[in-house]
């Protein structure tokens, strides 16, 4: 293992040790596509999607971080789902369209959708973007 992978797995357990108390779980939903006649509305938020690809779907581990700027205010959300049920995503393409579960609030609103998504990167098993959300309901 190199020292880069080694530092990237270590900050991950670090921050899943720090925020998993103060965290909303996914649940093991996955990624999954908004229903027909959903309807979609702002504000868009950005994130940054860091997942951990296991060897069998199920082993895969999702981090989302959420960011915001509220009256001159950086806010900040995090979600953690240490049991991904999709496969993690093999290209940009593959990573935009779908949706976190239905249910899930970020900022207090539900449920948020990948709309665009930036500098995709797959190193070995761990796969990393940013991606543009907005949210949908029925």
């Amino acid at each position: 293992m190199n020292f880069k992978r080694f530092c990237l797995l270590a900050g991950l357990l670090a921050i899943f040790t720090i925020l998993m108390p103060a965290s909303q779980a996914l649940a093991g939903g996955g990624a999954e596509p908004p229903p027909e006649g959903a309807i979609f509305e702002g504000p868009e938020i950005w994130g940054v999607v860091v997942m951990f690809c296991g060897p069998s779907v199920g082993d895969d581990i999702a981090t989302v971080r959420f960011k915001r700027v509220v009256d001159c205010n950086v806010e900040t959300e995090a979600l953690v789902d240490l049991g991904w049920a999709l496969e993690c995503p093999p290209d940009e393409a593959s990573a935009a369209g779908h949706s976190l579960p239905e249910g899930t609030t970020i900022f207090g609103k539900a449920t948020p959708y990948i709309t665009k998504v930036k500098n995709f990167t797959k190193e070995d098993n761990i796969v990393s973007f940013d991606a543009q959300f907005k949210y949908w309901h029925r």
